[in-house]
């Protein structure tokens, strides 16, 4: 093999090697931007979710007075100021592997750049010393037949040809080098904002928290009796859910000419509908525009105080006044409901699915009626003592209640409330699950 050969050969591997570099370089880079799009668009969600809870707190303090309520409010502006805090520390996290991956590509780059560089010198000075026509001629006639010269013949016009595109691959990987140093600097620039970002966060949820110690202070000092409340409100909201399974046990009894079966006894068109309803489970709109949920579904700690365990067998959402309830997907009035100690409701069937709406000061619809997905239902109750607007939404698989945020489409302005847990000194003075007298169960408030 030639001298050229050996070059062009040596050329070769150093650009395979290279590009190899590359490609992985734009896939490792691409999994980290992507990484901080996602971080970026759950920021700006969590920044809308503040702003939304601001709102209901700030309409709510002006109407009520009730320690406990102020403390589970300044509980969930300091779970979702939490949330901001660590998207912020994953941002700079990711930034800080960026900014690594980047500056050792660069650093690799550069050097494997000056080899190719080099060997590409060589082989241009190699082909100098050998381009006079009279050399070309010499090699080809040089052929021991005519299949050797022309091959020949045809390496002149490939190696031409591949000299201008190495020459062009080299611009290209220079100009890559000068972005990477360019992104660089603005991720360094990103990464300090983020920072400066977090520690202002950081000082309102100092101050909150210390808001939070007072709340608890002036509540253990101020209430005495909350125990017997809390359980008052627990049965009276126990007592509604069950007044609420009775309606769909007789609907279910209804459906099967009043035996004793537990199911629906579906026709084909209930049938087609529930098959619909499961088809778009996480996908349901939201039964209201905007709110926050303040109670989750299941069992689940005591919003205020965390070694009392709480149930709830739907979901309780905070939205502003006068907020409309709309229908999460079509289907027929089952029930208009008004049970003594809470306010009414609706349940809507969806084949053997049901969704329930508690918790209206009016409603637009009647027993019978057909309904279509987003259609208004009524509006949804404000508390004049507390100021609060919560809507309890369920949905039902015939009798067994399930969670309605599994079924609900996931939307920027909800999130779940998971409330901080309260000073272990604070808690030892609490007997007996103590104060959460209207806040202690969100619909039981209503």
């Amino acid at each position: 093999m030639d001298i050229n050969s050996k070059l062009l050969m040596r050329f070769l591997i150093k650009i395979y090697f290279l590009l190899i570099l590359l490609f992985s370089f734009g896939l490792n880079a691409q999994n980290y931007q992507k990484r901080q799009e996602q971080l970026e668009a759950q920021k700006i969600s969590i920044k809308k979710e503040i702003q939304q809870i601001n709102v209901l707190i700030d309409d709510s303090k002006k109407k009520s007075k009730n320690l406990a309520n102020e403390l589970e409010d300044i509980q969930l502006k300091i779970s979702v100021r939490d949330k901001l805090i660590q998207v912020n520390n994953s941002q700079v996290n990711n930034l800080d592997n960026i900014i690594f991956n980047q500056n050792e590509r660069i650093g690799d780059l550069e050097v494997d750049l000056k080899k190719i560089k080099d060997e590409y010198a060589k082989i241009i000075y190699s082909s100098y010393k050998k381009r006079s026509s009279e050399m070309k001629m010499m090699f080809l006639f040089a052929s021991d037949n005519l299949n050797q010269a022309f091959k020949r013949f045809q390496y002149f016009k490939q190696y031409s040809k591949y000299r201008k595109e190495q020459s062009k691959k080299i611009q290209l990987i220079q100009k890559e080098l000068s972005r990477n140093i360019d992104s660089l600097d603005k991720r360094k620039i990103e990464k300090q904002n983020i920072i400066k970002e977090n520690q202002a966060v950081r000082e309102t949820l100092s101050q909150e928290k210390n808001q939070q110690n007072i709340l608890f202070d002036n509540l253990v000092k101020a209430q005495k009796n909350y125990a017997a409340e809390i359980q008052k409100k627990e049965k009276q909201a126990r007592l509604i859910d069950n007044e609420i399974q009775k309606l769909i046990r007789l609907a279910i009894s209804e459906s099967n000419n009043n035996n004793n079966s537990s199911n629906f006894a579906l026709t084909p068109e209930g049938r087609l509908i529930s098959s619909n309803f499961q088809s778009n489970k996480g996908r349901l709109p939201w039964p209201v525009k905007e709110g926050v949920i303040t109670r989750r579904f299941g069992t689940q700690p005591h919003p205020v105080v965390r070694t009392t365990t709480i149930y709830s067998n739907g979901i309780s959402i905070a939205t502003s006044s006068n907020s409309i309830a709309y229908s999460v997907f079509e289907g027929e009035v089952l029930s208009v409901y008004g049970f003594s100690g809470g306010n009414p409701g609706v349940l809507i069937r969806h084949g053997k699915y049901i969704s329930n709406y508690q918790n209206l000061s009016s409603i637009f619809v009647k027993k019978g009626d057909k309904v279509k997905s987003k259609d208004e239902i009524g509006v949804v109750f404000t508390n004049e003592s507390t100021g609060k607007t919560i809507l309890k939404f369920n949905i039902f698989n015939e009798l067994k209640p399930e969670n309605p945020t599994v079924w609900l489409a996931r939307w920027s302005y909800f999130s779940i409330n998971n409330h901080v847990s309260a000073p272990v000194s604070l808690i030892s003075e609490i007997n007996l699950a103590a104060f959460f007298l209207e806040s202690n169960l969100a619909y039981a408030t209503l």
